[in-house]
């Protein structure tokens, strides 16, 4: 039988749906959730931000490393200059999601921690508690969630890290975007747990966010009965 402390450390968070069952019962998470990073995931994550920084750079040259330039039409200039503009942009955020990439695979302890009373991400120094946080969306891929972006109550609950951000993604100077994908824990059950316990402490919750354009399904969040901090098993 387990004791009143050991029932407060376990929420309960949406089942994941299938295309043979829309609903599921929710499955129920220890907590803390102690998320560390995947080293063999964030490697290749790394070496395929560098492969595509070195193309946005191959894209660049193709400027100069072109026939003369009287053997070019006007049309056929001003394209190499917007590919030769797309990739000097671009060639940069790649490459600094190459350096992070590289950075997590050679972390050893856990980067991302969900407790009871706030969330520590140890990549940036980040430590803010629930009652804190404003607002969460979540950001999704193609692939699924990979990870939220928090509003809080204000700018100096940030550390002063580039982490608290990321490069391919444009954030507000009261945000930060945490990345929940490529670690130990199954993205879904660390964002589902941030949702639910930024929920309780009176966050609101926006409709999820997505990198590519993607539609994407609104999260599912249990509510708690009232009185009741968290949903329990």
């Amino acid at each position: 039988m387990e004791t009143p402390a050991e029932t407060r450390n376990h929420l309960l968070i949406p089942g994941i749906p299938t295309l043979r069952k829309s609903i599921v019962p929710p499955i129920t998470v220890q907590l803390p959730i102690e998320a560390s990073c995947s080293r063999a995931k964030n490697f290749f994550v790394g070496v395929f931000w560098l492969f595509c920084s070195f193309a946005m750079l191959a894209t660049a040259a193709t400027f100069f490393a072109g026939a003369p330039e009287n053997q070019h039409s006007l049309v056929q200039k001003a394209m190499m200059i917007a590919l030769q503009l797309f990739g000097l942009w671009w060639a940069p955020f790649f490459l600094m999601c190459a350096l992070l990439a590289f950075r997590d695979a050679c972390r050893i302890k856990p980067v991302l921690i969900v407790r009871l009373d706030r969330l520590v991400d140890n990549r940036s120094g980040l430590s803010v508690k629930w009652a804190d946080i404003l607002s969460v969306r979540p950001v999704m891929t193609r692939a699924g969630y990979w990870g939220v972006t928090l509003q809080v109550r204000h700018r100096g609950l940030f550390p002063k890290s580039v982490r608290v951000g990321y490069p391919m993604l444009r954030r507000r100077r009261d945000e930060a975007h945490i990345q929940c994908n490529f670690l130990s824990v199954p993205p879904y059950q660390i964002v589902s747990s941030i949702l639910t316990l930024a929920q309780q402490g009176g966050a609101e919750i926006f409709p999820p966010r997505s990198v590519l354009f993607w539609n994407s399904p609104p999260p599912t969040i249990l509510r708690p009965p009232s009185g009741d901090p968290l949903q329990t098993n």
